[in-house]
């Protein structure tokens, strides 16, 4: 045993109280090391719980044969019973982790035991509670459902993945526990006599895991076992909880992610079947370690790098020991990059254990052992500080304690006599952690070499110059005097009164640099500008001074695309945490997908706790930004067209939209329960329709979003209780809170701005109907009462989320719709509703035409397309299918063209147009202006158009 220090002076009579009240329960005399009892109680709140409810449970920890500790432990599930009722089982998992557990936490706070045997047995712990539940679970679901076997007759099991540290066998003492779900084959539930019906598979472990999750993280007197994430699955919370065998390959051959390569390095397979256990890691394990790596991998592992150094300057994250600098987080990503690199040529490194992995990369010669040493030795003091941060009150924290008593009751469990000497030890350890981590995976293209011209630069801006060299410095650098000025004045501004020492060096750092690459640009007063116009959006963050002053290239990219847009200068100066993206060069100019955006807001969401709605949203927010700001870097630097735009930022639309409908679809069925008890965890029987810009693929920087909603099923049945608390809903009623709630979380302001503004007016009767309609409803309305505009706006009115189901009976309906030759006077109506928009909004005057509204603009161009989609719609399926009709007017364009229902001089014409003011609207918007033009230019263009227009409309009376 280690010499450990007194208790100190502050804490000796909460110590002597605890001690008294502990006897008075334990009510029988002890014999034992009064002063071990002190420090134990007073140290951990959490054990002065359990001790005065249970006192008998502090004597067997002190009295606790500790070379026999994990075999007792590993006879927990011998000792449950699978036919016993729920509650008692709870009851049974809940004291035998708190039993347990003050074993363990008692032999830490006594040093009785390493750090990395503590966490050993923290593992086999929370393991063989995990297989308790997974036992009982199991038991009940097969009594309810039949006993799942696969197509061939053989029995499947549940198998579950432990993660994270529960993976490595080297859990902290307030953790959860990071979980996947997997089995084997699909079928059906071989049922006996008494049970009414087989189940898929697919359903059987899907009940079978909530019931296990349930039994681990409910809350109830006693507490909780875990808090179980569930969210590293495939596709994260959205995906389905549990997959079998031939659905995780194809995810992990397909869609895997760098960052969950990293996380499968931990993966380990808990209790399972030799046959089971062997067909799970032959598909996990070729996914993490691949026999060669290339150069995009290194690089994957550079940005993942980065990531974390960029999280630290928006998180604020310095008294954090796991995220800080130098923390765990940094000490994991050493060793696992270093493994997930070499791990396939050398099998030795595959394992899951941060020790035994450091010690394999010494043995393979990757790491030298005075490195490993220093490395080890901090880890080992900061898992254990981590310890003693979650005994002290059985809280998932990393921060270190602001409280004088807290840190004193932390030195205390470290075994310090005061909190300076851990703080000291702290900050050696994170030092050499962070400068370790900092040379790892250098990229060379970071380092930038000494201007000779930083000295006259800095004279300059401290108005040092005599006035001959402040002229000629001026002129080479393309500065206007006023621009001069207001750079002196922001340097004044932000004195070092203001920002501290270290900032405002950083500051004069970095505005010589600033000048320079200003110089380089079109405009380098209205550049230089509009860059402290960021600058003072960063306001006293001055890690992000910093971030530049050290990253020259990164700088010269500001630069340029503030210089090009001041709507983008605009987000940055608003939302300063865009800087960080600069820091991933690589990520610009390349056009993100639908499912690159999902794996990238499924990563950015994975940490965020399900019930942290307010924190979920922001998070959202911050993904939608920092996405919009990355096409926004695409488009100014014009690696992307037009359509590439709108396509992305479409897309960035909807994932977000198909997240938050799930988001509130938890919520709502929570409360209120399912529409039918097999409902299962996806939204069910609802659709939402994107019209405009939405449906047709075409958003902008700024749009709003238009949308409808329908729903399907028999409105007055009632929603279906899961749980005992909430109160059921009639569909319908069910269904307008569901998209309620969704229209709430798109329109939500946090701290990164609203997500989306909402119009839901094209709803059929307007304001005046209601929001969400039956399907059958919407069809009969959209047959006999809707105008022709509501027409028009259905060929663009699109599913962009819900059930997939309801999508194809809404597609049909569409078709039915725009093939109606109902329309007598569909020519007149839409001249008609033209008229009346451009009276209204138009807003071309003697000077200025408007690219939108003005003759021969979008919307004439657009109302063509759907006079053109109406009018031969029924002709048009007559060839294709329904699916085949599109919704976006240059592919409209492209349908009646190839079927000869216009000229493909018309669909060239019109094209061409469109895409071009497109185009211009789009620039125009990044700049902050209104989508005008000089009534000169594009006149030919217009005319064009106009010339189109007259001729499609020639023999309508109507004007």
């Amino acid at each position: 045993m280690m010499q450990i220090a007194p208790i100190p002076e502050a804490l000796k009579a909460e110590a002597e109280k605890r001690t008294s009240q502990w006897l008075e329960a334990l009510e029988t005399a002890y014999s034992g090391d009064m002063d071990q009892v002190k420090r134990i109680l007073c140290g951990s709140d959490y054990l002065y719980h359990w001790a005065k409810r249970k006192p008998q449970w502090l004597v067997d920890a002190l009295a606790a044969d500790l070379s026999s500790l994990s075999s007792h432990i590993l006879n927990i599930q011998q000792n449950l019973d699978t036919s016993w009722p729920e509650y008692e089982v709870k009851q049974f998992l809940r004291h035998q982790r708190h039993y347990w557990s003050m074993q363990i936490a008692v032999a830490d706070i006594l040093q009785l035991l390493p750090i990395r045997q503590i966490c050993y047995l923290q593992s086999v712990l929370a393991e063989q509670l995990i297989n308790c539940a997974q036992d009982w679970s199991y038991h009940q679901t097969c009594q309810q459902y039949g006993v799942p076997v696969s197509e061939t007759g053989e029995q499947q099991h549940l198998l579950v993945l432990a993660m994270g540290k529960l993976g490595g066998e080297e859990l902290n003492f307030s953790s959860d526990v990071d979980l996947i779900f997997g089995y084997p084959e699909d079928g059906e539930t071989r049922i006996s006599e008494e049970q009414r019906k087989s189940i898929e598979n697919q359903v059987f472990f899907m009940r079978h895991g909530q019931k296990l999750i349930s039994l681990l993280s409910d809350n109830t007197a006693d507490g909780f076992v875990y808090r179980v994430d569930m969210r590293l699955r495939p596709y994260g919370q959205s995906g389905a909880l549990v997959a079998n065998f031939n659905a995780l390959q194809d995810y992990y051959l397909e869609q895997g992610r760098e960052w969950e390569r990293f996380a499968m390095i931990k993966a380990r397979i808990l209790q399972a079947h030799p046959h089971f256990r062997e067909q799970l890691v032959n598909i996990i394990r070729p996914f993490s370690f691949r026999r060669y790596i290339d150069f995009s991998v290194l690089e994957s592992i550079r940005q993942l790098k980065q990531k974390i150094s960029a999280e630290l300057l928006r998180k604020d994250a310095q008294n954090n020991i796991k995220l800080g600098d130098g923390g765990i987080r940094e000490l994991e990503f050493i060793v696992q990059s270093l493994q997930l690199i070499s791990g396939g040529r050398h099998p030795q490194l595959q394992a899951k254990n941060w020790w035994q992995a450091l010690e394999a990369l010494v043995q393979q010669n990757l790491l030298k052992q005075e490195d490993a040493d220093e490395l080890k030795t901090a880890y080992e003091f900061l898992r254990k500080l981590e310890n003693c941060l979650q005994i002290r009150a059985d809280k998932q924290t990393q921060d270190l304690p602001d409280s004088d008593e807290e840190m004193q009751a932390i030195a205390l469990l470290m075994g310090f006599t005061d909190w300076q000497g851990v703080q000291q030890e702290l900050e050696q350890h994170q030092k050499i952690v962070a400068n370790f981590f900092k040379g790892l995976f250098h990229d060379p293209k970071e380092e930038h070499s000494h201007n000779d011209a930083i000295p006259v630069l800095e004279q300059l801006l401290q108005g040092q110059l005599d006035s001959e060299q402040q002229s000629k410095t001026l002129v080479q650098y393309h500065l206007s005097e006023e621009t001069l000025k207001e750079l002196q004045r922001f340097r004044q501004e932000f004195s070092e009164r203001k920002i501290g020492a270290r900032g405002f060096a950083r500051l004069e750092q970095l505005l010589p640099h600033l000048v320079i690459q200003a110089s380089k640009q079109k405009d380098t007063d209205k550049t230089l500008i509009r860059s402290l116009e960021v600058l003072q959006g960063i306001g006293r963050r001055t890690a992000y001074f910093e971030m530049l002053a050290e990253n020259i290239p990164v700088l010269e990219f500001l630069v340029q695309l503030v210089s090009r847009s001041s709507w983008l200068a605009r987000q940055l100066a608003i939302y300063p945490s865009l800087l960080d993206e600069l820091l991933f060069p690589s990520n610009f100019g390349k056009q993100l997908t639908k499912d690159n955006l999902a794996n990238q807001l499924q990563q950015a969401m994975m940490r965020i706790e399900m019930n942290q709605t307010e924190e979920q949203l922001l998070a959202l927010s911050r993904f939608k930004q920092s996405s919009q700001f990355k096409i926004a870097a695409g488009d100014l630097t014009r690696r992307f067209d037009i359509s590439e735009v709108s396509q992305q930022l479409t897309d960035l639309a909807e994932v977000i939209m198909e997240y938050l409908l799930q988001l509130a679809w938890n919520e709502v069925t929570a409360k209120h329960g399912r529409p039918k008890q097999d409902a299962g965890e996806l939204v069910k029987d609802f659709l939402v329709l994107g019209y405009g810009k939405l449906g047709g693929d075409e958003l902008g920087y700024g749009s709003d979003l238009d949308l409808v909603f329908l729903y399907q099923g028999e409105p007055d049945s009632m929603t279906e209780l899961t749980g005992e608390q909430g109160k059921p809903l009639e569909l319908h009623q069910f269904y307008t809170r569901l998209a309620q709630r969704l229209v709430h979380y798109l329109g939500t302001r946090t701290q990164q701005g609203i997500m989306y503004e909402v119009d839901t007016r094209l709803r059929p009767s307007g304001r005046a109907g209601m929001l969400v309609s039956h399907i059958d409803a919407f069809e009969k309305y959209q047959l006999g009462e809707a105008w022709t505009w509501e027409h028009q706006a259905l060929v663009r009115a699109r599913p962009v989320a819900g059930d997939s189901g309801l999508k194809d009976s809404y597609l049909h309906l569409r078709s039915k719709v725009l093939s109606c030759d109902k329309r007598e006077h569909l020519a007149k109506d839409v001249i008609k509703m033209r008229k009346k928009m451009r009276d209204n909004l138009d807003k071309t005057d003697a000077r200025l035409w408007d690219i939108k509204q003005g003759s021969g603009g979008l919307v004439d161009i657009e109302f063509l397309v759907q006079y053109w989609a109406l009018k031969y719609s029924k002709q048009l399926l007559e060839k294709h299918s329904v699916n085949e009709l599109p919704f976006n007017n240059v592919d409209w364009l492209q349908l009646l063209a190839g079927n000869d229902l216009i000229d493909k001089s018309t669909r060239d014409c019109m094209m061409e147009n469109y895409r071009l003011l497109r185009d211009i609207a789009n620039a125009r918007a990044l700049q902050n202006q209104p989508a005008l033009l000089p009534k000169d230019e594009l006149t030919e263009q217009r005319q064009a158009i106009v010339v189109l227009w007259q001729s499609t409309f020639k023999h309508s009376d109507v004007e």
